[in-house]
C-alpha cells in the first residue's frame, strides 16, 4: 500500500510539474499596474517567487526520487514505474535548464545546496543540539521540515539530559508538538519549578508548547504558578498572558510608579 501511495503521489506530482513547466516554457511578459503603457518587465528581471517555486519543485522532485529509489530496492522493477521515473527525470532536467536561463549566477542552486546541507545537519546526531535545532527555520521556510526532521527533533527532546537541550528541540518543534511531548514538557516544568527555576529558556518554550492544551486545569495551575512566582519577569508575563493574568512589573518600573505617585 505504501508503494501504491508513492506511485499515486508521483503521478500527481508529475502532472503538476508538467503543467508548471508548460507555463514556464513560454513565460509571458506581464504588464505592471503602475507602469505606463508600453513598459513591460524585462526577461532579465527574474521574479523572486518564480525562483522560490522552482526551488521548491526541485526539492520535492529530489525527495520523490529518493522515496522511489528506496521502494524499488524492495520489489521487482515495474516497466510503468521505470517509465514514470524517466519522465520525472526529464522534467527535472528541463526545470534545471529553465532555471539556469533565469538564474545564470546559480542562486537557486546555491540555495538548494544550503537547504540540503541544513537537512543533513539537523539529522546528524554527532552535531551539537543548538546547531541542529537552528536548521529548522530554513527547512520550515521551504516546506522541508518533514516527518524525518520532526522525529529527529523529537528524539533530541527526549534524549537530552539537560533542559537547555530540550528547550532547543522545543524551539525547533514549535507547531509540531505531539501530546507525548506536551505531557513530558509539563512534567519537566514541574521539576524545574520545584528545583528553583533553573532554566528560563526551557520554561519559555515550555509555556509555548503547553498553550495549545488550554483549557486544561493541570496546565493552567502550572502556568499560574509560573506567572506569579517566576523570578524572570519576561517568562512570568509570558505565562500570565497565556492564562489571562495581568502582567507583572519589574522593580525598576515599580520605583518609577512610586516616584510619579509621590510627585
Amino acid at each position: 500500500m505504501k508503494f501504491i501511495s508513492i506511485l499515486a503521489l508521483l503521478l500527481s506530482f508529475g502532472a503538476i510539474g508538467t503543467i508548471l513547466y508548460q507555463d514556464f516554457a513560454k513565460p509571458e511578459i506581464a504588464m505592471t499596474p503602475d507602469r505606463q503603457d508600453g513598459e513591460t518587465y524585462s526577461k532579465a528581471e527574474p521574479e523572486t517567487n518564480v525562483k522560490d517555486e522552482l526551488l521548491r519543485i526541485k526539492l520535492r522532485l529530489s525527495a520523490l526520487e529518493k522515496a522511489i529509489d528506496n521502494k524499488t530496492r524492495e520489489i521487482e522493477p515495474i516497466p510503468q514505474i521505470q517509465e514514470e521515473v524517466a519522465e520525472l527525470s526529464n522534467l527535472q532536467n528541463d526545470l534545471v535548464e529553465y532555471a539556469l536561463n533565469i538564474d545564470p549566477l546559480d542562486v537557486i542552486g546555491a540555495q538548494e545546496r544550503e537547504i540540503e546541507e541544513a537537512y543533513n545537519t539537523l539529522l546528524d546526531e554527532s552535531k551539537s543540539a543548538g546547531l541542529r535545532a537552528r536548521q529548522a527555520v530554513l527547512l520550515k521556510r521551504y516546506n522541508m521540515f518533514d516527518e524525518e526532521a520532526v522525529q529527529s527533533m523529537t528524539d533530541l527532546f527526549h534524549n537530552s539530559e539537560q533542559l537547555n537541550g530540550k528547550a532547543l528541540a522545543l524551539a525547533a518543534l514549535k507547531g509540531y508538538e505531539t501530546k507525548e511531548i506536551q505531557d513530558s514538557v509539563l512534567e519537566s516544568l514541574s521539576l524545574d519549578v520545584a528545583n528553583g527555576y533553573k532554566s528560563g529558556r526551557f520554561r519559555y518554550f515550555g509555556i509555548e508548547a503547553l498553550e495549545p492544551l488550554l483549557p486544561n486545569s493541570e496546565v493552567e495551575a502550572m502556568l499560574n504558578q509560573i506567572a506569579q512566582n517566576d523570578p524572570e519577569i519576561k517568562i512570568a508575563n509570558r505565562a500570565a498572558k497565556t492564562v489571562g493574568l495581568p502582567a507583572r512589573q519589574n522593580d525598576k518600573n515599580k520605583r518609577k510608579d512610586r516616584a510619579r505617585d509621590d510627585g
